[in-house]
């Protein structure tokens, strides 16, 4: 992970902090409260169709290198993983990038750090059991 951040924004091994969010107050202890990090990232455990929960945030200036999108992309292709990203989409839909970058939109439930897909516009990889439905695109 530290790997990937640091090649994705381009930034200095030392701006760069990456910790489980349960711990943060014991990795962040011998960090001066002063030095400014340039990406910062927590992680949790998760479960139904997702392993690991993960909020980054950057320094506004590296926003014009990496667009959140485009790190969504990133990271799916990198991770070979499947990516949740919100952006404009209604109330109880998301959108997931694929490893591939084909992007789909699901509905899901989302309970006690649990994450389960009950309906996506295509069929997802990995997932049969998933009911497809193409008009969640129409939903606003």
């Amino acid at each position: 992970m530290r790997a990937f951040l640091l090649d994705c924004f381009e930034t200095a091994e030392w701006q760069l902090f990456v910790g489980h969010e349960d711990r943060l107050a014991e990795e962040l202890r011998d960090i001066p409260q002063d030095v400014v990090l340039s990406v910062f990232c927590t992680y949790r455990e998760v479960f139904g169709h997702f392993a690991m929960g993960f909020d980054v945030g950057i320094e506004g200036r590296l926003a014009d290198r990496v667009a959140r999108r485009e790190f969504a992309e990133r990271f799916a292709a990198h991770f070979d993983a499947f990516v949740l990203y919100g952006d404009t989409e209604p109330p109880g839909l998301w959108t997931v990038i694929l490893a591939d970058g084909k992007r789909l939109r699901v509905a899901m439930d989302e309970e006690d750090n649990r994450h389960v897909f009950y309906a996506a516009t295509a069929p997802v990889p990995g997932l049969s059991d998933i009911r497809v439905d193409e008009g969640l695109w129409q939903l606003r």
